[in-house]
């Protein structure tokens, strides 16, 4: 069994927000932090998808932004020079023709991922997090 402890961090508790471009909803977002006591490089997240009230997200459909950059989803094995910090929120941008509704949502993030510092031999540990938590769109 996976090490699971550091799973409850995953989804931030912070609100969804709907992003606006000239008065045009595009889209939302919500925050993640990367499961564990240590940072990683994002190269090493193998697996990145997200669920909002049961749909899955496309891949095409999301971006991930840490440090003042944005990613998509299928960049991030060659992001190997971009480090995430335990303590920085990444921030998903999934892209919709309009506003997510009011109210509480279902989120389910799971993230497959290689632990940098355990590469002995060759091996490294690969954990798999996977969580589901509510938020609520932002009002204003």
């Amino acid at each position: 069994m996976d090490f699971q402890a550091y799973n409850k961090i995953l989804l931030c508790k912070t609100p969804i927000r709907n992003v606006e471009i000239d008065g045009v909803n595009v889209g939302y977002e919500f925050q993640i932090k990367y499961p564990s006591y240590r940072g990683a490089f994002l190269s090493c997240i193998e697996e990145l998808k997200f669920w909002v009230d049961g749909n899955a997200i496309a891949d095409g459909d999301i971006s991930f932004a840490l440090n003042g950059k944005e990613f998509l989803v299928g960049e991030l094995p060659e992001c190997f020079k971009e480090y995430w910090y335990v303590r920085t929120p990444a921030t998903i941008r999934v892209r919709r023709h309009g506003a997510i509704g009011p109210g509480e949502h279902s989120v389910r993030v799971y993230m497959k991922h290689r632990v940098p510092y355990t590469g002995y031999f060759g091996e490294y540990l690969v954990l798999d997090s996977d969580v589901t938590g509510t938020l609520t769109t932002e009002v204003g």
